[in-house]
């Protein structure tokens, strides 16, 4: 039961990562302190969930969850998000990512 929690917690942080993973795509990054710091937290999370569940869960369970990053960026650039939600996403996603570290170490 323990390894499906940790499991859902890499997927939704690597998903959640993955909205302001986009971003950096789609050029709209603005100048504001604020958002890189967003930005930055999104993209770290995103790549250390991917490089976790590649860790854990081996190659077809990383190949899985880029295939659902994929489907991610196309939803995303079809229907932009509001900056608002870019901005809760990354900092979201690095919470579960802390909440399966926390997990992981007991």
């Amino acid at each position: 039961m323990r390894d499906i929690v940790a499991n859902v917690l890499l997927t939704a942080a690597a998903v959640l990562g993955c909205v302001r993973f986009v971003g950096l795509f789609g050029g709209k990054l603005s100048s504001f302190t604020r958002d890189q710091v967003a930005t930055t937290v999104g993209v770290t999370a995103f790549l250390t969930a991917a490089g976790r569940m590649l860790e854990r869960g081996g190659l077809a369970a990383a190949a899985l969850l880029l295939l659902l990053a994929w489907l991610i960026y196309d939803t995303v650039r079809c229907h932009a998000p509001s900056e608002r939600t870019l901005v809760a996403c990354a900092w979201l996603s690095l919470a579960l990512l802390l909440a399966y570290v926390g997990l992981d170490q007991y």
